[in-house]
């Protein structure tokens, strides 16, 4: 069972997309009482004799220590359990189908995030060029900026009360240290990973130094319109987004570009010349260091299947030799896209 860090609409969207039942476990469910070694399990306090709900259940492998346990009344529900471990912390068992659409998911908006990057840049440089503010739409620019240039997550107000560990939504002061000409952000993130950023753009320093000049131990604050301050959640950074591109994109694509765009890039340029063995294991292993990641992670969840399907198929190192004058002129982000393309091209 995995802690929540999806929000509704995205659960709904995907729920909807895998044909599931979308569910919460405000609803009337499955609950649980232990009798000896065993559980017993109730539905609408009756119970529960039927043999394929237990099975299902089973299947579940809910811990025994959890706390307040809820089981979804539904075979189809995209939740199918949650409940609370020794650390009160809210755990989640999704319906497995629900976890392979949502994969499938983060890579088919690919090309669309790739072309939308430019209007994406342009927007958030033209907002920290004006002068420093504390409004909302700067203030949210400047955690996009660190989104894409530090591969930072972006944060989880749960997380972050729970296990102690921060995003750039969650950040505190005391995560801050000013210097003449730079800014440091000191921090631990998600999976224990440390996280030190160096930052030398004199816009986002002003921003920061605005920041750390308002009442509150929240970093990043901004003034609303009744001229109160307001903490930026996640959910505000991915409505900025959906406004700017008119996609439903969110913070998370932006870790899902970088470690696509790390491992392509470093794998075509790879040169064989210098070195027989296979650099697959070892650029994956740099990418989830990159990521704050397990390298078996990373792999899963983050990097495309056709970019390690091309690879092992050697049909990745054809299509470098055949647009290399192209490639030879492009960032890697338009690397990226060009590959994504031809890819989707070539599996239709």
């Amino acid at each position: 069972m995995t802690e929540s860090l999806y929000s509704e609409e995205e659960c709904e969207r995907v729920a909807r997309l895998a044909s599931l039942r979308y569910v919460k476990d405000t609803m009337p469910g499955i609950t649980r009482q232990k009798q000896g070694e065993e559980f017993i399990y109730f539905k609408e306090g009756k119970p529960l004799t039927d043999a394929n709900v237990l099975a299902r259940i089973k299947k579940l492998a809910i811990p025994p220590a959890y706390q307040d346990v809820w089981i979804c009344p539904y075979e189809n529900g995209h939740i199918q359990a949650t409940g609370r471990d020794k650390n009160n912390r809210k755990q989640y068992r999704y319906h497995p189908l629900w976890f392979k659409v949502r994969n499938q998911q983060k890579f088919t908006t690919m090309i669309e995030f790739g072309q939308s990057l430019p209007l994406i840049k342009r927007h958030i440089s033209r907002e920290l060029n004006k002068p420093a503010q504390l409004n909302r739409a700067q203030v949210i620019c400047a955690i996009i900026y660190l989104l894409y240039h530090y591969n930072v997550r972006v944060g989880n107000a749960v997380y972050a009360r729970q296990n102690k560990s921060y995003g750039l939504t969650t950040l505190r002061k005391k995560h801050l240290s000013l210097k003449r000409n730079k800014a440091i952000l000191n921090f631990r993130g998600k999976n224990a990973k440390l996280w030190r950023i160096i930052l030398s753009d004199s816009r986002i320093i002003k921003i920061l130094k605005k920041c750390e000049e308002i009442s509150g131990y929240e970093l990043f604050k901004y003034v609303d319109e009744n001229n109160s301050l307001t903490v930026v959640t996640s959910q505000e950074v991915n409505f900025y987004l959906k406004n700017i591109t008119n996609y439903p994109f969110t913070a998370k694509d932006f870790r899902t570009w970088i470690a696509c765009r790390e491992t392509l890039c470093r794998l075509i340029r790879y040169n064989p010349c210098e070195d027989a063995s296979d650099p697959f294991n070892d650029i994956i292993k740099q990418v989830s260091k990159l990521m704050g990641h397990t390298p078996a992670i990373c792999q899963k969840n983050y990097i495309h299947p056709d970019i390690i399907l091309s690879w092992k198929a050697e049909s990745l190192r054809e299509w470098a030799n055949k647009n290399h004058d192209k490639i030879a002129h492009l960032t890697d982000d338009k690397i990226l896209l060009l590959w994504l393309k031809s890819n989707k091209k070539r599996t239709k």
